[in-house]
């Protein structure tokens, strides 16, 4: 075998895998997800107003089939949120309040990855489909950008999924009034058996509870 042969079979072997088009990354994404019972990992949230205000939390997220989710905020302050699949729970221990609401009349941007964990295909949830060449945020990832399908203030939604693994690596949210929350996930585990004990939430004595999450 000749020298050039043998450098040409070797530089195919150890090749960069092609990166996967638009509907390969659809697909990759909806089956992961839709094998997944559940999902944790540590987050960072940029929110940004409509008024360009911008605040930043900080935490570790637990997802679970069907529609539980538990968000335990360290930064700015602690704060928790919990859905148990029915009922949402947002509770700020420094102000001594909860606010409670039905999963489905709650209009928060943590409820999107929520309904993701279960789901067989996003193309039930959303719409419009593109794949952008933006450089994204986290290295290695490619970025879709795509529109729900039934009518909110949701204006749309960016996703940076890494493309090895169909993960969710950042998700967009953007609104029609200006605002938007940047949602960032590391040290991500899927399917680690998390019970579903963990989505209860028993509302403490002596706090304030209000109606209405994220409204």
């Amino acid at each position: 075998m000749s020298f050039f042969l043998a450098f040409f079979l070797l530089s195919v072997q150890f090749a960069t895998p092609a990166a996967p088009d638009l509907n390969s990354l659809i697909d990759g994404v909806s089956r992961t997800f839709a094998h997944m019972r559940d999902f944790s990992a540590d987050f960072v949230q940029l929110e940004q107003n409509s008024l360009n205000q911008k605040q930043q939390g900080m935490g570790h997220l637990y997802l679970m089939r069907p529609r539980m989710a538990r968000y335990e905020y360290t930064k700015p302050e602690e704060q928790l949120f919990v859905s148990n699949g029915k009922t949402v729970f947002f509770y700020v221990p420094a102000d001594k309040q909860v606010r409670k609401g039905a999963v489905r009349d709650t209009f928060d941007d943590r409820i999107p990855l929520m309904f993701l964990v279960g789901r067989s295909d996003l193309r039930d949830e959303f719409t419009s489909f593109e794949l952008l060449s933006l450089k994204p945020e986290i290295e290695g990832t490619m970025v879709i950008r795509m529109h729900p399908r039934r009518k909110t203030d949701l204006a749309e939604l960016f996703m940076e999924v890494e493309p090895q693994s169909y993960l969710v690596r950042r998700l967009v949210i953007s609104h029609d009034d200006g605002s938007r929350s940047d949602l960032r996930f590391s040290n991500i585990r899927v399917n680690s058996g998390l019970k579903s004990s963990l989505f209860d939430f028993k509302i403490p004595d002596g706090v304030r509870v209000l109606e209405g999450v994220g409204q």
